[in-house]
């Protein structure tokens, strides 16, 4: 025969948590996940960044531009092709949009440089 309790009083009580508990483990949970997730976003933003900065550095000779060129060319880029988030979508353009997008670059260059600039736009099939 087996030995069964034969009243509550006998039986384990159950696993409660306090609160200080409960926020304990909330809180490991997220750091375990939350401060990986943050430095993946602050990396790809930093890569993106620099991704950006060594094209444009690549353009300064071969289309002839100066520091604030590059800079405002930065920007340009920045706004166009986003920021590298992985928490935010990567815009999707239109050959259009990636046309007026090369034109509003190149109208910063020299008229021979820019057009040089839409050239090679072309032929690389709109990509940098």
């Amino acid at each position: 025969m087996s030995k069964r309790p034969n009243n509550k009083k006998d039986l384990a009580p159950s696993a409660k948590f306090t609160l200080s508990e409960k926020a304990f483990f909330i809180g490991f949970i997220l750091l375990l996940f939350g401060v990986p997730a943050f430095f993946i976003h602050r990396r790809a933003i930093h890569d993106q960044t620099a991704s950006i900065s060594k094209t444009v550095l690549k353009w300064k000779n071969t289309y002839h531009i100066n520091d604030e060129q590059v800079e405002r060319i930065k920007q340009i880029e920045l706004q166009f092709h986003g920021n590298g988030s992985p928490l935010s979508s990567k815009p999707t353009r239109t050959r259009k949009e990636k046309y007026l997008h090369h034109q509003e670059i190149s109208s910063l260059m020299a008229p021979e440089d820019g057009a040089q600039f839409m050239k090679a736009m072309e032929k690389n099939g709109d990509r940098h």
